[in-house]
């Protein structure tokens, strides 16, 4: 057994992992740090941890190692912050929406199972944090046994159910908690977060009645109240759902849509209001520009922890995408035009300064639980560099999400989340895949342990 194999069965899943806690300091020498800042990369650095906290950050020849530390050593390694998607559904492993689950996973208890297993995927991809964006109540209990190490997964911000206006002829959904009126809308903000929402997440669309301003306005007035940041689905292209969401003051906007809003004043506002933008060009990417891996395109640690079922329903979600995109392309949509628009966009925007985050949707189609990596290296390909990438999903996330403080820099006093990988990241984000170890709050895991631990 591996001499830092730690094991306690809790559920259905064997814990994986050791405590800085009880282990005094732990020692991360002599791989290049890439430390969420845009500096350039330290080579032969160190990074102390003591219990949860970064202690010390530096070269390793100008600081003594602490009698007693375990050593992780990195040489020929990269070290980065712990990675943050701030966009993830974790009731969905890779699908559209819950119906297109096999029969036998739409129950609670199952739910609970295949998030779990979502949120553990996200953690060996070396995602420390993630932002769930609209889900039942079993993501939030999800989340509350992972922060009492009942289970392994990452730091789960989560929302709970999506607010929408009301529609008289909609049948009312799960993951949604309907408003009407700027009282109701006012309860519901409250009801969410006496539920444990961390987060509220607005839907605008044009499938459903669009609020009023007024609605807006005090669904942000309430939130913020409570000490919770807004932030607002947008279709796309829709510039005036978009204008709905600046007026109100949402903290954020997920999606594309004002990367493309006709209204140059868009970004400016955005930037002057300091709202974060969910691009999603690399989910875009995975999804319609480069389709070449959506079949038969899962990595291991998929293919040990899903259940065959699970696996069979996803890979033909993969195939009736593939072909969607195969018929858009014959009827005249050009994939190299759409990337070609979307690098002029994100460029756009980086200029005017807005805070591009990365998001990739993960659980909707195209996007599977612990393979972020491939939207991290298409967002390379459509506007941003791999440095820039890697701030988006680091300390510009941990900004966006209201924690900049603990999170998204390896600095002293932060919270002990880090990554080692195999290889340079800055020569192709893919290289993230290669993943040594993960650190989240000063415990350390090995991904070829969690993936080998069984789920069921």
């Amino acid at each position: 057994m591996h001499p830092f194999l730690c094991t306690a069965l809790a559920g259905s899943f064997l814990l994986v992992g050791i405590s800085a806690h009880s282990q005094g300091f732990i020692a991360i020498t002599g791989g290049t740090l890439i430390d969420g800042r845009g500096s350039n990369p330290l080579q032969d650095a160190i990074v102390l941890i003591k219990g949860n906290r970064i202690f010390k950050v530096g070269l390793a020849s100008e600081h003594a190692i602490p009698s007693g530390s375990r050593i992780i050593s990195a040489r020929g390694k990269y070290i980065l912050p712990g990675l943050i998607d701030t966009h993830v559904h974790l009731e969905l492993p890779g699908s559209s929406d819950l119906a297109e689950l096999p029969e036998g996973w739409k129950g609670v208890e199952r739910a609970r199972e295949l998030v779990a297993i979502d949120a553990k995927l996200d953690l060996i991809a070396g995602f420390t944090t993630v932002r769930d964006l609209g889900s039942s109540e079993v993501v939030l209990r999800v989340r509350d046994d992972i922060s009492s190490g009942k289970l392994i997964g990452p730091r789960i911000i989560a929302s709970g159910m999506q607010l929408v206006k009301h529609d008289s002829l909609l049948p009312p959904e799960g993951s949604f908690l309907e408003y009407d009126g700027t009282g109701s809308a006012r309860s519901a903000v409250r009801r969410l977060a006496a539920m444990g929402a961390e987060v509220i997440k607005v839907r605008l669309t044009r499938m459903r009645p669009v609020p009023s301003g007024e609605e807006m306005r005090v669904i942000v007035e309430e939130a913020h109240r409570l000490g919770l940041k807004v932030t607002v689905h947008t279709d796309v292209p829709a510039d005036d759902l978009v204008k709905l969401a600046i007026e109100a003051r949402a903290d954020g906007i997920e999606h594309n849509a004002p990367l493309r809003a006709k209204d140059t004043l868009t970004l400016l506002q955005m930037v002057r209001q300091n709202m974060s933008l969910m691009a999603g060009a690399g989910h875009f990417y995975v999804q319609r520009i480069d389709t070449s891996g959506l079949i038969d395109r899962f990595d291991i640690a998929q293919k040990r922890l899903f259940p065959a079922e699970v696996l069979e329903a996803l890979e033909a979600g993969m195939k009736v995408l593939h072909e969607q995109t195969r018929q858009m392309s014959q009827s005249g949509w050009n994939a190299a035009t759409r990337q070609a628009g979307f690098v002029v966009e994100v460029r756009r925007a980086r200029a005017a300064g807005v805070l591009l985050v990365f998001g990739t949707d993960c659980g909707a189609y195209g996007m599977v639980h612990g393979e972020q990596y491939k939207a991290l290296y298409g967002e390379s390909q459509m506007g941003s560099t791999p440095m820039e990438v890697i701030q988006m999903a680091t300390r510009d996330a941990a900004r966006a999400i209201g924690r900049e403080g603990e999170l998204g820099t390896v600095a002293q006093g932060k919270l002990a989340d880090v990554v080692i990988v195999d290889a340079d990241p800055l020569a192709d984000l893919r290289n993230i895949r290669r993943v040594f170890r993960v650190i989240k709050g000063g415990s350390v895991y090995d991904p070829l342990e969690l993936s080998s631990a069984p789920t069921h």
